[in-house]
């Protein structure tokens, strides 16, 4: 699954978390914060999956500078974490500013 999450368009961090969460399929029940999002993520729900965020100096702005560390960095662990797997089960993030 391929997963672009344009910058240009979000307009907060629960915005954010929503699109993830809605793209990845998450249902109603999913608890919208970065540690669920996590958990789920490097439990490998859903794989494959590269995720892309382009205009992530608009996210930075619109999330700010802390947050959009501590996601980035949740993100490339899992993708570190993924990589020794094979290309259909791993998770890949992608940054373009």
């Amino acid at each position: 699954m391929k997963v672009i999450i344009d910058g240009r368009f979000v307009l907060d961090e629960a915005d954010l978390h929503r699109r993830m969460a809605g793209a990845f399929g998450y249902g109603p029940l999913y608890t919208p914060r970065l540690d669920s999002l996590r958990e789920h993520l490097a439990a490998g729900d859903p794989r494959p999956l590269q995720l892309t965020w382009i205009h992530a100096a608009t996210i930075r702005m619109a999330v700010g500078t802390a947050t959009f560390e501590r996601y980035v960095a949740v993100l490339e662990q899992i993708e570190a974490a993924d990589a020794g797997r094979e290309w259909n089960q791993r998770f890949v993030f992608r940054l373009f500013e």
